[in-house]
């Protein structure tokens, strides 16, 4: 069972902008229009989130902040503001490691790779760049069509093959372009979507995007072929403002402009028709082989290993050996 974990924020901190759930659990950090706050977990006290007592004067006074994220092992947080600044922290000490005060215009999604070592970002403006976080200095600027505008980004997971896939916009319809991390050369594009995708996830073993449009349709996309594998038309009444899957990637939590929230279950894997056949005739194969191999092995002495019944070699003449007749009785002489 899920317990609900509830705080009560005081009017003069004002309403929660943006918020990130730390990788090991033990907190969530939370910026409102001018402050920021992290808030503890304790899954075994009494009160389950408590503001902490932690300082982060760091953090505070830095305006409306339009995403934030913590890398992948906790070391890092990003945050990019609506006024197009980007700022890279080391985590708990909060000191800065990246300020670029003119990134974009404004600043859209921002995502650390795998090894955080890279951060990508897109601006409202259409953009999309990538940083190294090593170097901590812009390593490639993404060029798109004329037609196109870049929306949500995220890096890879599955720890194999290093892409970039981010949510691209024609017309009214919803693309999502892959990036090889080798060169940054565009692999290619897919129309996944009727419309504008407003939100982008990606689950942490990488095999599955989550998809949300401006309709308030959710789509769950197998990265493996780039197919939509489950479409939950309607999920909200407007826009898909985010989505998150779960740990083991068995559920999709969405969140709408119309102040809903809704956790979809994923289907499994479906058997179609032909795989069932093949699976079918592949078993009565491999049973008739066993079957072969043991009534082989039946038809000989497995100590001995004589030949038996019809394989034996043809049975030699008496006279082969015995001699001819009375030949025993001279050699003894009778």
């Amino acid at each position: 069972m899920c317990e609900t974990m509830i705080y009560s924020i005081s009017p003069e901190d004002g309403l929660p902008l943006r918020l990130a759930v730390h990788p090991s659990g033990d907190g969530v950090i939370c910026f409102f229009a001018n402050s920021c706050k992290f808030f503890e977990i304790n899954p075994k006290g009494a009160c389950k989130l408590k503001a902490s007592e932690r300082e982060l004067p760091l953090l505070q006074g830095l305006g409306i902040q339009n995403c934030i994220c913590f890398s992948g092992d906790g070391s890092l947080l990003a945050t990019g503001g609506k006024d197009g600044h980007l700022r890279i922290f080391a985590w708990p000490s909060c000191e800065i490691a990246l300020d670029e005060s003119q990134s974009h215009r404004s600043i859209q999604d921002i995502d650390f790779s795998l090894d955080s070592g890279y951060l990508a970002s897109t601006g409202e403006e259409g953009a999309c760049r990538v940083w190294n976080i090593v170097e901590l200095e812009s390593l490639v600027r993404l060029e798109r069509e004329k037609d196109e505008k870049f929306g949500y980004c995220r890096f890879s997971r599955d720890g194999t093959q290093a892409f970039l896939f981010v949510s691209i916009t024609r017309g009214k319809r919803g693309y999502v372009g892959v990036w090889n991390m080798m060169d940054w050369s565009k692999l290619g594009l897919k129309k996944l979507a009727d419309a504008s995708i407003s939100a982008l996830a990606i689950s942490r073993d990488g095999k599955s995007l989550g998809l949300g449009t401006i309709e308030g349709d959710v789509a769950v996309v197998l990265v493996r072929r780039m197919e939509v594998t489950q479409l939950i038309g309607s999920a909200h009444s407007l826009s898909v403002t985010g989505l998150e899957f779960s740990k083991h990637g068995r559920s999709l939590l969405s969140l709408g402009a119309d102040s809903s929230a809704r956790v979809s279950r994923l289907k499994k894997f479906e058997w179609k028709e032909w795989q069932l056949y093949a699976m079918l005739l592949g078993m009565i194969a491999f049973s008739g082989l066993l079957f072969l191999l043991f009534f082989q092995s039946s038809l000989s002495d497995d100590f001995w290993q004589f030949p038996m019944g019809r394989e034996q070699p043809a049975r030699p003449p008496r006279e082969a050996i015995w001699g001819h007749p009375g030949s025993l009785d001279e050699s003894y002489g009778l």
